[in-house]
């Protein structure tokens, strides 16, 4: 059963040594040397892994974005209840 769809290009399948195999077109090429795959129904998706560092690093600067946001709201006159607690 073939599901003809327009954006879609052909490959082959093929074997090496005991894994099935694809060979991407020049123009699916995943840049790096590791990726992600996972079935999703009779699909495959594959996401090209990302470097664990730089993931760090964006996590990080955006926090210091939102530090930079902070805004901490300081009481000008200490605080009056003397009376109540002696």
């Amino acid at each position: 059963m073939k599901l003809a769809t327009r954006d879609a290009d052909t490959v082959r399948i093929f074997t090496s040594g005991n894994s099935q195999a694809i060979r991407l077109p020049k123009k699916f090429r995943i840049v790096g040397q590791t990726a992600r795959i996972k079935r999703k129904g009779k699909s495959l998706v594959i996401t090209p892994e990302e470097d664990v560092w730089a993931r760090f690093e964006r996590g990080v600067a955006g926090l210091a974005e939102l530090w930079e946001e902070f805004e901490r709201n300081q009481p000008e006159a200490p605080d009056q209840r003397g009376d109540v607690f002696p």
